[in-house]
């Protein structure tokens, strides 16, 4: 089942690291949306307002599933590290 994934960010190195981590672990299916707080904070605000952004890199999943910081996981896109996800890091 194809997943959307949104990556908020801010250009530093940690963010550039999770952001390699999404793109080689994601499917072909998976939508990856990247937004970087340092160069489009005013067209994002909604958006980091819904979802309760508090610092980066944060991943949404789905709208639903949010890992702030650094993740402690590989991510290597599956069902069942989805329902991990969803059973550790959901919000909604």
């Amino acid at each position: 089942m194809p997943h959307h994934i949104e990556l908020f960010m801010g250009g530093c190195p940690l963010c550039e690291e999770v952001r390699n981590m999404l793109e080689v672990g994601k499917c072909a299916g998976c939508r990856l949306d990247i937004y970087d707080l340092a160069t489009s904070y005013d067209s994002i605000r909604a958006k980091i307002r819904e979802y309760g952004i508090r610092c980066v890199p944060t991943i949404v999943i789905d709208g639903k599933i949010k890992v702030e910081g650094l993740p402690q996981f590989t991510f290597i896109c599956s069902e069942e590290l989805y329902r991990q996800l969803e059973a550790n890091y959901r919000f909604r």
